[in-house]
């Protein structure tokens, strides 16, 4: 058996009341074990701080979260994709125990409903025209994608799309959102527009195509 160390009233869906079965509670267990469960759920139960939780009642409760954890999962899927790394914030931040975190994730990848490799091809595919790709190379790491996964959909992409004419179009529009002029700008201004590009992660090679094809081959972005 595990002795409870702690039960604290303090989860309230946002938005909502401290009314009764809108509260939930965070159950700590001396071994640094814990899990949330609905207020109610908890009284009912018995829950109470210092008492022995039975080893047959735990397994009982870990059968109910890990049931909840499911159907959130389930319902984050429902809006859109995620990452590995992604599912696993989200269910920490609903704070569900490591140990169910790492199950539920694992039966996710298993059956196919997480994927890196698939949430990389599709986030290039579907971020390539609106941003650079050390914007999109950033955006992956910070989802947990790998370098060689990041690298291999690029490449898979690029097979099916011009990853290079894509960059220059998404350069070209910014330019005119800036109202730049190439026939009209001076070398300040060319130079400062190149800087702008360079600094949103554009190299100077796709710069240069998008801007005017009589650009001095000389002029560098200063940064």
């Amino acid at each position: 058996m595990s002795r409870i160390a702690a039960v604290q009233d303090r989860l309230v869906s946002a938005g909502k009341t401290k009314a009764s079965g809108r509260r939930k509670v965070r159950v700590l267990l001396e071994g640094g074990e814990s899990f949330v469960l609905p207020a109610g759920r908890a009284a009912g139960l018995g829950l109470r701080e210092g008492e022995e939780l039975p080893e047959v009642l735990h397994r009982e409760i870990l059968a109910e979260v890990r049931g909840s954890c499911m159907r959130k999962c389930g319902s984050l899927l429902e809006c859109r994709d995620y990452s590995v790394r992604r599912m696993e914030e989200k269910l920490r931040e609903a704070e569900y125990p490591e140990s169910v975190i790492r199950e539920a994730v694992e039966k996710l990848r298993k059956a196919g409903y997480l994927d890196d490799s698939r949430y990389a091809r599709e986030f290039v595919r579907s971020h390539i025209r609106d941003k650079s790709r050390l914007r999109i190379r950033k955006d992956l790491l910070d989802r947990g994608i790998g370098e060689a996964l990041i690298e291999q959909a690029f490449l898979e992409i690029g097979a099916q799309e011009d990853l290079d004419e894509a960059q220059r179009e998404q350069i070209r529009r910014l330019l005119r959102r800036r109202g730049f002029d190439a026939a009209a700008a001076t070398y300040e201004e060319k130079n400062k527009t190149m800087a702008f590009l360079y600094r949103k992660g554009f190299s100077a090679e796709i710069i240069r195509a998008a801007m005017e094809s009589n650009m001095e081959p000389d002029l560098q972005p200063d940064v």
